[in-house]
């Protein structure tokens, strides 16, 4: 069964993805072979290999006795295993570290073998306690390892694919794959149709931009923009979907090919390749173990705790209601509805406080990771068996609801045209600390609300001395910047400067910036605004005084109220002149235009 359990304390961490990880998984199987006494991983790290990565490489001499004694111990913390201390010396600080070369290093770094580690536990060969906070080996990771002592490569190979069977991110990129198999996947598709719609987690850029990006700079041959692109469009769902495709690639379920994309600007032809994945025969056949077909039963997923939400502020309460979620699912064999789904959630834990809504997009997101649950209406039945696994919960632990939790739950129910991805938006808005991937996200997010959305002329620009984007009708053009702030956006000079400067850019077109060369030239009104959480201090009166100055009207809009507008302009109910009208009225009581613009 799938239990819930109280513990006094527990360390919240990551287990199942990996990046800077073997695509070949029986090389994983030395992570196991650690804990076994007899193993020849053991026996080679006594036999003098440990020591030469520790103290005769520059070690104190108190790591090597430390590593050397929990060495074939059946319990092992996650410091003897990573980093007893800085993981970034070239020696080994980790057990784990002494199995890998690095790129630079006779070890890997701390990072890497934290990856090792987890996903040698989302492949169900090492165990964890929450309660002792340590790591065992299980009954697979002895039996991998006895495979790997004994030489028999092709036994263990065969065994690692039905662990990988059993992966339901594997499953989830055979699915998707299989949906279209003649589309070739790059890593930015697979990012994009990866995680929890709602949530920014893993966030994956589109490719579309990317490529428009890359090509300007190419044409330009500006190969500091180009590094400055490829940085900033590698996310974390990327760095983990080249991995993912890697052990597919490793296996024969995929195979590699690139998207080429071609481009003549200001006369010169310009070409770049992204590559790009598609499913093999083999990996339409492993469908049959993965979801059961011809001779073969479905195969049980493994699925953890941490598995179900990204690192975010209130991660955990969105862990547990999807984990409780999948114990009911679990436990009905006909299924249950979101209604019922939220009731059995909340009488659990009320403090989680989950709306059917959210319910629903969860069972989205749950499938995005490779549980399959089909939904039929507000009807939710799961189609994967699990395998058992504990949620873990804290004793006498309320859960808290953050701002962008508390817009959200008023968002979901009123979104009924609207991609719900476009709720990634107020997380990002309102987190303390953001990445460039987020940034650049919140950016896309924002335009694509004008340009796919509402139906406006335009493009996400974005970059150095650019604002965010710029979006337009026959009418009226719109300069977008869009900020992040935990706090507040305060609206002063000193955040200003950057929307003056595109101002003048933009109209006065004299100057080397490029960004307004595209766009056109003679709108009759073009206005600027601002989208971020919220505004703070004497921001209506620096408005006007802005206004003043620049001779230009523009509007502070919360990233809530411009996701509504959409939704409203979606549904049939406004109009671009009316979105204008209210844009720059700058109404910012979120409850009075929640109930002025659901009417």
């Amino acid at each position: 069964m799938i239990n819930v359990q109280e513990y006094r304390k527990f360390r919240s961490q990551t287990f199942g993805l990996g990046q800077d990880v073997a695509h070949d998984l029986t090389k994983i199987v030395r992570v196991p072979a650690l804990f076994i006494d007899n193993s020849q991983v053991v026996k080679e790290l006594r036999q003098g290999k440990l020591i030469d990565l520790t103290t005769k490489a520059g070690a104190p001499i108190d790591i090597y006795e430390e590593l050397n004694n929990a060495l074939g111990k059946d319990k092992m913390t996650k410091k003897q295993l990573v980093s007893l201390k800085d993981g970034r010396k070239p020696y080994a600080t980790g057990l784990i570290r002494a199995l890998y070369r690095g790129q630079r290093s006779p070890v890997i770094v701390d990072w890497a073998a934290t990856n090792y580690l987890s996903v040698a536990v989302g492949l169900g060969l090492v165990d964890y306690d929450y309660s002792a906070d340590i790591y065992t080996v299980t009954n697979l990771g002895q039996k991998a390892v006895s495979l790997l002592d004994q030489n028999k490569e092709d036994l263990l190979n065969q065994f690692m694919l039905e662990r990988l069977y059993e992966y339901p991110y594997a499953a989830w990129l055979i699915r998707l794959m299989n949906q279209n198999r003649n589309k070739k996947f790059s890593k930015f598709d697979l990012g994009a149709n990866f995680g929890f719609i709602d949530e920014p987690g893993f966030i994956s850029l589109p490719e579309d931009l990317y490529v428009d990006a890359m090509l300007d700079a190419k044409a330009n041959q500006d190969k500091k923009e180009m590094s400055r692109i490829r940085s900033n469009y590698e996310s974390t769902a990327d760095k983990y979907m080249r991995w993912l495709a890697g052990v597919l690639l490793e296996y024969k379920l995929i195979k590699k090919d690139n998207k080429t994309y071609h481009r003549t600007i200001n006369g010169k032809s310009v070409e770049i390749k992204v590559p790009a994945y598609s499913l093999t025969l083999n990996g339409v056949r492993a469908l049959n173990k993965v979801d059961g077909g011809s001779r073969f039963k479905r195969s049980t997923k493994r699925v953890m705790w941490e598995y179900l939400a990204p690192k975010a502020e209130n991660a955990q309460k969105k862990k547990t209601s999807r984990a409780l979620m999948l114990k009911f699912l679990s436990e009905s064999s006909n299924g249950l509805s979101i209604e019922k789904l939220a009731e059995k959630i909340n009488a659990v834990e009320p403090s989680i406080a989950v709306i059917p809504e959210q319910v629903k997009d969860d069972a989205i997101g749950l499938n995005r990771i490779g549980i399959e649950i089909t939904i039929n209406g507000n009807h939710l039945t799961l189609k994967e068996p699990l395998y058992d696994f504990v949620i873990p919960v804290t004793k006498n632990y309320t859960f808290k609801a953050t701002e962008a939790d508390k817009i959200k739950e008023k968002l979901l129910p009123v979104l009924h045209n609207l991609d719900h991805t476009y709720l990634q938006a107020v997380d990002i808005a309102y987190k303390d600390k953001t990445t460039n991937q987020e940034n650049a996200q919140l950016e896309i997010l924002s335009t694509r609300l004008f340009t796919k959305e509402m139906e406006f002329k335009g493009l996400h620009l974005g970059g150095v001395n650019k604002p965010d984007g710029f979006a337009y009708d026959d009418n009226d053009g719109w300069i977008i910047d869009s900020k992040a702030y935990h706090n507040g956006f305060p609206f002063t000079v000193s955040h200003t400067d950057a929307m003056g400067r595109y101002i003048r850019q933009y109209r006065d077109r004299n100057d080397n910036s490029n960004w307004w060369k595209t766009l056109p030239s003679n709108l009759p009104n073009t206005q600027f605004i601002y989208v971020s959480s919220f505004f703070i201090g004497n921001y209506e009166k620096q408005l006007e005084d802005f206004e003043t100055r620049n001779k230009m009207k523009g509007s502070l809009m919360e990233i809530p109220q411009l996701i509504l507008l959409a939704e409203r302009y979606k549904a049939g109910k406004s109009s671009h002149e009316e979105f204008k009208n209210y844009a720059l009225a700058n109404n910012h009581n979120f409850n009075k235009y929640l109930a002025e613009l659901t009417k």
